[in-house]
């Protein structure tokens, strides 16, 4: 194969990758900043209703 062709794919995947690792970034620090705190009593309320059936 040719080594152009070779380099140009290197790089493609290595722009790539770093692209994915930027939106993963993002998602992360995203989800962290947005992240819900559940009140312990709805859980309390769930466990109790599920044997209700």
């Amino acid at each position: 194969m040719d080594p152009v062709l070779i380099k140009l794919a290197i790089g493609g995947l290595a722009v790539l990758g770093a692209i994915g690792l930027f939106f993963g970034i993002g998602l992360a620090l995203a989800a962290h900043k947005f992240a819900v705190e559940t009140n312990p009593k709805v859980e309390e309320v769930l466990e109790v209703l599920a044997g209700a059936q």
